[in-house]
């Protein structure tokens, strides 16, 4: 990303393993920017609101979808942590 007129910057401070686990998920033309941008952007996604579907569905049905997703994000998160931690410490 190149800085326009209209843009300012911010500095800020990150730990130094912060700084390393950040440049590892980084893009390699992409700026940490935006690599924060597509951080962020991935976090807040809404799973449910690609499906049309789901207007239509019992209360029952999307509080178990919902439990699944939550599970899912746990392990997900779980076995990201674990892979994150052994390619950390190599």
């Amino acid at each position: 990303m190149i800085m326009g007129e209209n843009m300012t910057s911010k500095m800020i401070s990150i730990r130094d393993d912060v700084y390393k686990n950040l440049k590892k998920l980084k893009g390699p033309n992409e700026s940490f920017s935006e690599l924060i941008e597509r951080l962020i952007s991935n976090q807040q996604k809404d799973p449910l609101k690609h499906f049309g579907i789901a207007k239509s569905l019992s209360e029952d049905i999307l509080t178990e979808f919902e439990k699944a997703v939550i599970n899912g994000k746990k392990n997900d998160a779980l076995q990201s942590s674990t892979k994150f931690s052994e390619l950390w410490e190599e």
